[in-house]
């Protein structure tokens, strides 16, 4: 990372690990854990409960607590980062984690996706900003930069993708953000009114190899005010915590209203999602005998993925279990689509999505990024068969593995996943 970041970076390997990250995951801590948040927390826990207690199955009822521990926190830790006279990055809707010598809380929460970096800098109207990012080595697949004007960060001002921007051949580049247009700068995003957070995605199709960019920033014009005091921070959190339950809400609510059949493609900016994304929804219900084969094509996309979630909208745990697999780690069919199996055992096949015993989930297929107009649309197909006639449903060629390979799959996974939280 040749960034002239001085103490700043706190692992050579890891650009996540940094002072930012460490010091405003403490700050949320202290804040998550203040009696006027506490009480704030136990509101929006009897708001979920009111909500969900009659409709959610016994195995979804057992992850309550942790759903909710999750959309707090996530709240918390969006609010702990909400000065824009004094900006910082944090990454956020993550999966908990030990590092820095503290164990963060998870933060997962409206279809999360475990492939991506999330990345939150406050910015306002009226300010002048200055991002440098660095690519790394192997760098992420797909990065994107959003304004968003509202705390869930659904709300889309303005969108900008890193493949159109102008970036040294070392990997450097500088974004700009201010109250003007953006001209001929290729790399400026104009700020409108009611601009809360620039929002950074890095998709990372390759966990073994790649990491997210490098990224600091700095105010260009002088802050208009000190820094946000603990208390003023705790009553933003109080805010997000009790207002946000009803997006989270509506997002959860998507998955349900429709047939159990992964959806059409169609954009996700108009739900609060990527809006140069193309997505498909699923909710499938399964019994122990059954098997529900989803088969995708490629649409020469960039970037692709697919994701199990349980119906609170939080990804599955990642790291042990094939709950996600991404364009680097599925395997083609003999015709080049791909397909994927979903079911409660292990049948076998590659692309094994792990519903981590929950007979209930939420599925997710992305395509982002499409550089060849002449590419065909982004398609998608599904269907439920007894587990007992998988074999004979499946496409030709579908990709198999042994349990002696699912093993080395997982410890890849395994080790890669550790990459995220790693200080060196």
């Amino acid at each position: 990372m040749p960034l002239d970041t001085g103490d700043y970076f706190l692992s050579a390997a890891n650009p996540l690990a940094n002072v930012d990250q460490r010091d405003l995951e403490r700050l949320a801590m202290r804040l998550f854990e203040r009696p006027d948040v506490r009480a704030a927390r136990a509101r929006a826990e009897i708001m979920w409960r009111r909500v969900t207690d009659r409709l959610m199955p016994a195995d979804q009822m057992a992850l309550f607590d942790d759903h909710v521990s999750d959309y707090c926190f996530k709240c918390t830790l969006v609010a702990a980062n909400t000065d824009a006279n004094h900006p910082r990055i944090l990454r956020v809707y993550s999966e908990g984690g030990q590092w820095f010598g503290h164990k963060v809380p998870g933060a997962k929460w409206g279809g999360d996706n475990p492939n991506n970096t999330y990345r939150i800098i406050p910015v306002a109207a009226g300010g002048r900003y200055e991002l440098t990012g660095q690519r790394q080595v192997e760098p992420s697949t797909y990065v994107t930069f959003q304004l968003v004007s509202n705390s869930t960060t659904s709300a889309t001002l303005a969108s900008l993708e890193q493949l159109d921007m102008e970036i040294d051949e070392d990997g450097r580049y500088r974004l700009t953000l201010d109250d003007m247009p953006a001209g001929k700068r290729r790399n400026h995003l104009q700020m409108p009114a009611g601009t809360l957070y620039l929002f950074i995605r890095d998709s990372m199709g390759d966990w073994e190899r790649q990491q997210p960019d490098a990224l600091q920033v700095r105010r260009l014009d002088p802050p208009t005010r000190p820094p946000l005091t603990e208390d003023e921070l705790a009553a933003t959190a109080i805010r997000n915590i009790l207002s946000d339950v009803f997006y989270a809400y509506y997002a959860q609510r998507l998955f349900f209203n429709g047939p159990q059949m992964m959806t059409p493609p169609e954009g996700a900016g108009s739900v609060g999602g990527l809006v140069t994304q193309q997505g498909s929804l699923g909710h499938f219900t399964l019994r122990e005998d059954e098997a529900v084969i989803i088969t995708a094509n490629a649409a020469g996309a960039t970037y692709r993925d697919i994701v199990l979630h349980d119906l609170w909208l939080r990804s599955l745990p990642n790291r042990d279990r094939q709950i996600s697999l991404t364009n680097a780690q599925m395997a083609p069919d003999a015709d080049g689509r791909f397909t994927y199996v979903l079911s409660m055992a292990d049948p076998g096949v590659h692309n094994w999505l792990n519903p981590c015993g929950l007979h209930d989930v939420l599925v997710l297929h992305r395509w982002q990024g499409f550089p060849d107009p002449d590419a065909e649309a982004p398609s998608i197909e599904s269907r439920k068969v007894a587990l007992a006639r998988l074999e004979e449903a499946l496409p030709p060629a579908v990709a198999k593995v042994t349990p002696r390979q699912r093993q080395a799959q997982i410890a890849r996974r395994q080790a890669a996943y550790d990459r995220r939280f790693a200080v060196d």
